[in-house]
């Protein structure tokens, strides 16, 4: 059967973590910075090996980002995927125009490529009326896109603006206090994150510790079957890859429900700590990024983050 349509009958078994750091082969770290997929390569010099911003290796991988093949044919679709004008309705979902903006930053976008810059402009525009309500002490009804906004804009570099803190203040509000909330606190875990820490309102802080709570005792638990594949979400219905990285973005520690999490998340990388991208991205997209079914180095990078942050990672195999 192929593996596009190939579906689980049985669980997976768990795999007993390590007693110590998650190992990576060397092999793989070889795969992920291979210049063959230059977005990779720069994503994993940030965000694994953390490589400072002036160093020489990063500096590169980022001049030649928008040459990776995914990349150079999807910027000129973005902006007629945008939504333009205001939403019909401030709760309205994410949509497919937003989602992407969300995978271009994840693929290691920013705002200096233009067409991303454009979007936050849109973006902006877009929900100008309900940033405008909260400012007023309003309480407006909001769903999932105007979350994915408020998140986009952040990694887009409206991190000090004050109308964006206090659009997150009401998200984060809203989550404590409304029963009306989507059943998932990833979306809410990933804006909340994105403040940075002296500019998180008590109202944020406090969001952001009900959240793990409820992640760790309610939601770990109910990801099962086929919310267990891994995948890129982008505004579809998180996977427990999606919520530990919610998680892991969040600060939240281990815990024995964390670690059982993670045993089966491990349990669905090969011998090499490599992931397969077992599920459609959540966006429908004008080029493809990955093969469905075939190992991923995007999904195998969000999950070694999420490894990287409760376990660290060690390489192994190295000279």
């Amino acid at each position: 059967m192929p593996a596009t349509v190939r579906r689980e009958l049985t669980p997976r078994a768990t795999r007993s973590l390590p007693v110590g750091a998650f190992p990576v082969p060397l092999s793989t770290l070889d795969w992920l910075l291979s210049r063959e997929c230059p977005a990779a390569r720069y994503v994993a010099l940030r965000d694994l090996l953390h490589r400072p911003a002036k160093d020489i290796e990063r500096r590169k991988a980022r001049q030649v980002l928008v040459r990776d093949a995914f990349v150079k044919d999807a910027l000129p679709q973005l902006r007629g995927m945008l939504p333009t004008g205001g939403p019909s309705d401030s709760a309205e979902a994410t949509d497919p125009g937003t989602s992407y903006v969300l995978l271009l930053l994840e693929l290691g976008c920013d705002a200096d490529v233009p067409e991303l810059r454009h979007a936050a402009d849109l973006l902006l525009a877009r929900w100008e009326r309900v940033i405008v309500d909260i400012e007023r002490g309003e309480s407006p009804a909001v769903g999932s896109g105007f979350v994915s906004a408020c998140r986009a804009l952040f990694l887009l570099g409206y991190g000090d603006d004050t109308r964006l803190l206090g659009a997150v203040d009401h998200l984060a509000r809203r989550r404590v206090t409304s029963d009306h909330v989507g059943p998932s606190v990833a979306a809410d875990l990933l804006v909340l994150a994105s403040v940075a820490e002296p500019k998180r309102s008590a109202a944020v802080n406090n969001a952001i510790s009900f959240c793990i709570e409820r992640a760790r005792s309610v939601e770990l638990a109910a990801m099962t079957g086929d919310a267990e594949r891994t995948g890129i979400p982008v505004g579809d219905p998180p996977d427990l890859l999606e919520l530990l990285r919610g998680m892991a973005a969040a600060g939240a520690p281990r815990s024995p429900e964390v670690d059982a999490a993670l045993s089966r998340l491990v349990a669905r990388a090969d011998h090499r700590a490599r992931w397969k991208l077992e599920r459609p991205v959540g966006v429908r997209l004008p080029v493809p990024l990955e093969r469905e079914g075939d190992l991923s180095r995007w999904v195998t990078i969000r999950a070694l983050g999420v490894m990287q942050h409760f376990l660290s990672l060690t390489i192994t195999g190295a000279p």
